[in-house]
């Protein structure tokens, strides 16, 4: 019996490459003076620095850049940034 073709690789690449990143944030992640970004199907691995942990390559997570020094952006889980607002009660 013949195999099924894989359906996902005839799909045409996004547009924007293989990384997409500058997605608008949901609202809950804002933080005054920073702009936070939603990024998803990165092809490197990124270290949390809330939880030390790596943010896998393909896991949507969010950047979060310093609006005054932008070369200073992190990448963060989702939920690690949500437990971060949350310790500093914003």
């Amino acid at each position: 019996m013949p195999r099924k073709k894989n359906r996902a690789r005839e799909r045409a690449p996004h547009p924007g490459g293989p990384k997409v990143m500058g997605a608008e944030a949901p609202e809950w992640a804002e933080r005054p003076g920073f702009e936070v970004r939603t990024s998803f199907g990165s092809t490197k691995a990124y270290r949390c620095p809330g939880c030390d942990h790596e943010v896998r390559e393909g896991v949507q997570h969010l950047v979060i850049l310093p609006r005054e020094a932008i070369d200073e952006r992190r990448h963060w889980h989702t939920e690690c940034w949500r437990i971060e607002l949350r310790r500093l009660g914003i």
